[in-house]
C-alpha cells in the first residue's frame, strides 16, 4: 500500500514539473580574449584611482653645480729702485773714490787749497766754514747753472748738503767753494767729503778733516 502511494506522489510531481514553462534564459557566451580585456580595463581603472589619490609628483630640480670662490692673493708690487751713477738709494753718493780727472778729461779739477787746514781743533757743536780753492783743468767750462758742489760721504758736518757754483769757470780758471759746517756732539776726528757734480757725474773730490774735543 505504501509503495503505491509513493509512486502516486512521484507521478504527481513529474506531471507538475512538466506543466511548468521552459526557461529561455541563456548565459552570454564569452568572446575570446574577453577575460584579458576585462583584466586590462580593471588594471587601468585601478591605476586611474591610484593616480587620483596619489600626491603630485615632485619634479626634481636640476642639480646645482658647486660654486667655487677663488680668492686671488694680491700680486706683489714690484718696486724699481733706480740708482744713478755715483748715487746710493738715499740719493747720497756712495762711490769709494771719485776721480779728479786730468787735462785730457772732459771734466777735471785740481784742489789747490783748503781752509781751515786739516787737523784744526774745534769744540763740540761749534760752527765754522770751509773753503776749497779748485782749478778747472778739464776741457769743458763749468757753468753755474748746471754744476753744483755736494756732500757725498764721510762725517755729516754740513748744514746744507748742496750748493751752486758761485760763478762759472773756464778751463784753466780758479773758483772758491764755501760751505757752512758744525762739529758733532761727539769728540773725535772727523772727515767730510765733497765733490763737484754735473748731471749724474761726480768728480773733483774735496775733503776736510777736523778734530773735535
Amino acid at each position: 500500500m505504501q509503495k503505491n502511494k509513493l509512486l502516486i506522489w512521484l507521478g504527481a510531481i513529474a506531471l507538475a514539473l512538466a506543466c511548468l514553462p521552459t526557461s529561455s534564459v541563456s548565459l552570454p557566451t564569452a568572446e575570446p580574449g574577453a577575460v584579458n580585456t576585462y583584466i586590462v580595463q580593471t588594471a587601468d581603472a585601478a591605476a586611474t584611482q591610484t593616480a587620483a589619490v596619489a600626491p603630485a609628483p615632485v619634479t626634481p630640480s636640476s642639480t646645482a653645480k658647486p660654486t667655487f670662490t677663488v680668492t686671488l692673493s694680491p700680486s706683489p708690487t714690484i718696486t724699481f729702485v733706480f740708482i744713478l751713477p755715483g748715487l746710493g738709494v738715499s740719493g747720497t753718493p756712495t762711490l769709494p773714490g771719485i776721480a779728479s780727472g786730468t787735462d785730457k778729461s772732459q771734466y777735471g779739477c785740481k784742489v789747490f787749497s783748503v781752509e781751515p787746514a786739516d787737523g784744526t781743533v774745534y769744540e763740540t757743536r761749534e760752527d765754522f766754514s770751509v773753503k776749497w780753492g779748485v782749478k778747472n783743468i778739464g776741457r769743458e767750462t763749468w757753468y753755474r747753472a748746471t754744476m753744483d758742489y755736494v756732500y757725498y760721504s764721510g762725517a755729516k758736518l754740513h748744514k746744507v748738503a748742496s750748493y751752486n757754483l758761485p760763478k762759472g769757470a773756464e778751463p784753466g780758471k780758479n773758483v772758491y767753494l764755501s760751505a757752512d759746517m758744525e762739529t758733532l756732539k761727539e769728540s773725535g776726528t772727523f772727515t767730510t767729503k765733497w765733490a763737484l757734480k754735473i748731471d749724474n757725474l761726480y768728480f773733483c773730490p774735496m775733503t776736510l778733516t777736523v778734530i773735535v774735543n
